[in-house]
């Protein structure tokens, strides 16, 4: 009986390849060997020419987990290709987000590659193709991603994410995501054969610690003002030809409003 292991070192990674030769000929064990090697070498040649497109490395991410506080751990992720939902669960379409992070420590981290998981409510940050580092909301004051102000709140027994819209000494406007799940069906009539998630927006007001859901349209924004602050607001869309079903307007209003 003879046995060969072959070992194959990556990333510190062993591939142990082990063939049994006990009834074989010479001829047939030679090509059998052969054969097992290349394709091990080959499948290490394509798994690290795939990995691309990595823009955090590892002394990055080291910064931001190994400071004086916990701001996230990093996890390996696999992703079964079996019937993939369509839609994406993450905010952004792409990973390329510089992001200034703002820890309740008085730090900033500049990073990239960060999205917004809407599903498990949590920053990551894509550090290979299949390696994501998760942040610790908890000791993260804001993240602010493309000008984008995001801050964690605590809201209906958990904490939530959400985007900033406007803020000010009084109120806050806040946007909220979330993901609705649409199972398909092979019923044609539904034109629905895959699963989907379809990415939802959802607006609050936070008043010192209370914070409720509310809905992005004139009559609710303008009862966030006093009387006269409302005319302005009304005066000001008009003139500026600026929507209260806009949030980007919904600012302007709102930061024009309370300053007058």
């Amino acid at each position: 009986m003879v046995s060969i292991i072959l070992t194959i070192n990556r990333r510190g990674i062993k591939f142990v390849a082990s063939f049994n030769l006990n009834s074989l000929k010479i001829l047939i064990m030679k090509k059998h060997i052969l054969i097992c090697i290349n394709v091990l070498l080959i499948s290490v040649s394509f798994a690290q020419n795939n990995n691309n497109n990595v823009e955090n490395n590892g002394s990055q991410i080291l910064n931001v987990s190994s400071s004086s506080r916990s701001y996230g751990k990093s996890s390996a992720s696999f992703v079964n290709p079996v019937k993939k939902p369509e839609g994406s669960v993450y905010l952004f379409d792409d990973w390329n987000n510089r992001t200034i992070i703002h820890t309740s420590d008085q730090q900033k981290f500049s990073l990239k590659n960060i999205n917004l998981n809407i599903q498990f409510n949590r920053f990551e940050s894509k550090i290979s193709e299949d390696s994501i580092f998760s942040f610790n909301i908890n000791n993260i004051d804001r993240f602010v991603i493309r000008d984008r102000r995001f801050k964690n709140y605590y809201y209906n027994t958990t904490n939530r994410i959400f985007e900033i819209i406007y803020e000010s000494g009084k109120i806050a406007l806040l946007k909220g995501f979330s993901i609705q799940f649409v199972k398909g069906s092979p019923n044609p009539m539904l034109n629905r054969y895959s699963d989907k998630n379809i990415k939802k927006e959802s607006y609050f007001v936070k008043e010192g610690a209370s914070i409720r859901s509310i809905k992005l349209r004139k009559k609710d924004i303008l009862k966030l003002l006093s009387p006269n602050q409302a005319n302005t607001a009304q005066v000001f869309a008009k003139t500026n030809n600026l929507s209260f079903k806009n949030s980007t307007d919904v600012n302007r209003i709102l930061t024009y409003a309370f300053s007058n």
